[in-house]
């Protein structure tokens, strides 16, 4: 009987992932843990805020479970209003300003360690027809 290889390599890249993650968080200050904590609620709650003004049909894009994600996302652009798109922009402006200062109080090895985390994991290559 013969063997099968097996390759662990997302599950690889996942367990690294996590330990840079681990070791980024531990080497924070109190202090910057406490901003990342702070960012993280300030995220909650405009999430909850947005979704508290969702109309009849902008929850039943969310609760499609036919669409994916990124379908969702484009679904519901189309659908929000003039007070939801302004809603969207200055939680969009707020956060950037948030991460403007964390990304500040960190060192230049926390910095490296919080770019790399915030790498997006591997993208799918689109598959673009070629004009010949």
């Amino acid at each position: 009987m013969g063997t099968i290889a097996i390759s662990a390599q997302p599950e690889d890249n996942h367990e690294d992932r996590r330990a840079l993650r681990k070791e980024f968080y531990e080497s924070l200050s109190e202090s910057q843990k406490k901003e990342l904590e702070n960012k993280r609620e300030l995220r909650k709650e405009q999430r909850k805020t947005m979704h508290a003004s969702f109309t009849k049909e902008q929850l039943a894009i969310i609760e499609n479970e036919d669409l994916s994600r990124k379908g969702k996302r484009k679904a519901l652009k189309l659908t929000l209003s003039e007070s939801q798109k302004e809603m969207h922009k200055n939680h969009r402006a707020i956060m950037k300003d948030k991460n403007e200062k964390f990304k500040a109080s960190l060192s230049e090895a926390q910095l490296e360690q919080y770019e790399q985390l915030r790498k997006r994991k591997h993208r799918k290559e689109r598959h673009r027809k070629r004009k010949d």
